[in-house]
């Protein structure tokens, strides 16, 4: 473990995200009940397993929506470190893996390996994904994996962060701001403002100045990032996982949350965010803010390659302040996750395949593709934006203030249900009060 990296316990269970920031997604769906094809028995390890890859040819189906060079980055250095390991991808767009993978898993023909995303939980009571527990502990991935924490679900894959091992993941994302350097010189802005008070008052600077201060893009529900990491700055860590992971009696319909939400609305309010922002996609935002459009833009650091090429040495980034100045940083982030299918008869290379994930070798693939290696020590360094965003990550390790993203675990559909408040929000539809009512029935609704 390297020494920037934290203590297995120190980010427990904060993780269990999908990468719906890291390939541009946010609304969410999923089958809302187990699909036909459950499995009637469980292959599941469950008794001591053997870290020696199996020496005869073979075959890994692998299925993912992963639209970044990581995932075939990984499985061609996995492939090449195996020779006698064939690899076939399968690999499907955003939406439509959301919509078909728990079919696909329920199917006689399932891939050996997928990459996890909300709604496969309801995949547990089936049966249909391995337990891969005594191949974590063969493998150590408590330690191998510190702060990407392996995805643990109940029996009935209604709660997180207990339970059986069911994956881990091979890459992280989160959340920050970036800032066009050349225009916040211009402007007279002082960066980074030490409170969200003082980054409040730069949107004020920029929007005086006639620039859009905050670029954003709400169409599919990319207000979601400023959302979540106003919610990581003002809830308590473990309000806000109580409500991510599913707990019995949690609420989101609390005075923090609620700050959160007004904040967001005060900042569309006064004019500080792209206007008409209801009708601009995430992405568009992103591209538009990368060919110069605006001062700062809060997303992930999945947008940092887009940024950087866009802007070169005028693009910046620092960590979203907290609220009070000299406080821990916290922000929301979202890992690349890989399961295994009950049903195959490769589980052994499966799980080398998910050892392989942790290596040093994997790290240098994780980061070219603009994520967090699971051993933060093994990532090469950057320079430039990409070394911003490195080093803003390092301190967000520090302070073990990753939080999940809300609408990733909660329930199936709060995904669709935060891009639809949302949007009714900012539309001036609903109060912040309704809005937090909003996604609150949806998670009643799911586990009640």
């Amino acid at each position: 473990m390297s020494p920037m990296s934290p203590s297995p316990s120190s980010l427990s269970r904060r993780t269990f995200l999908t990468a719906t920031g890291a390939i541009g997604a946010v609304a969410l769906t999923a089958c809302s009940e187990l699909t036909p094809g459950a499995s009637s028995s469980d292959k599941s390890s469950t008794g001591p397993v053997s870290t020696a890859v199996p020496a005869d040819k073979i075959t890994l189906v692998v299925a993912d929506a992963d639209d970044t060079t990581m995932t075939p980055g990984l499985l061609a250095a996995f492939r090449a470190k195996h020779p006698n390991i064939t690899v076939k991808r399968q690999y499907t767009g955003w939406d439509d893996y959301l919509k078909s993978i728990n079919t696909t898993m329920s199917a006689d023909s399932a891939p050996d390996i997928a990459q996890f995303t909300s709604g496969m939980q309801n995949l547990v009571p089936g049966r249909l994904l391995l337990k891969v527990g005594e191949y974590g502990k063969a493998y150590g991935w408590a330690e191998k994996f510190p702060g990407l924490d392996q995805i643990t679900l109940t029996p009935d894959g209604k709660t997180v962060g207990t339970g059986d091992l069911y994956g881990v993941g091979a890459g992280l994302s989160f959340e920050g701001v970036y800032y066009n350097k050349a225009k916040a010189r211009e402007l007279g802005l002082t960066t980074p403002p030490a409170t969200l008070a003082e980054l409040e008052a730069l949107f004020a600077k920029a929007k005086a100045a006639g620039e859009t201060a905050l670029v954003a893009g709400n169409l599919d529900g990319g207000l979601n990032h400023p959302f979540n990491v106003l919610l990581s700055a003002y809830l308590t860590p473990k309000d806000r996982e109580a409500w991510a992971f599913g707990h019995q009696s949690a609420t989101i319909v609390l005075p923090e949350a609620k700050t959160a939400a007004e904040t967001l609305l005060r900042w569309v309010d006064k004019g500080y965010v792209t206007p008409k922002v209801n009708g601009v996609s995430d992405n568009d935002a992103t591209a538009a803010f990368a060919k110069g459009e605006g001062v700062f833009r809060i997303s992930g650091n999945w947008a940092a390659a887009a940024v950087a090429k866009g802007l070169g040495e005028r693009a910046g980034y620092f960590n979203m302040p907290p609220v009070t100045a000299g406080g821990k940083v916290r922000t929301t982030g979202a890992g690349v996750y890989y399961c295994v299918s009950s049903k195959s008869k490769n589980a052994a290379a499966a799980a080398a395949f998910l050892d392989f994930a942790a290596s040093a070798q994997a790290a240098a693939v994780t980061a070219k593709a603009g994520f967090m290696a699971p051993d933060a020590g093994a990532m090469p360094s950057q320079t430039g934006l990409l070394g911003d965003v490195q080093a803003g990550w390092q301190t967000i390790v520090k302070d073990a203030g990753l939080q999940p993203f809300i609408q990733n675990s909660s329930t199936p559909t709060m995904g669709d249900t935060l891009t639809t408040q949302l949007q009714l929000l900012v539309g001036g539809k609903v109060t912040p009060e309704k809005f937090l009512a909003g996604l609150q029935t949806d998670y009643e609704n799911y586990h009640k």
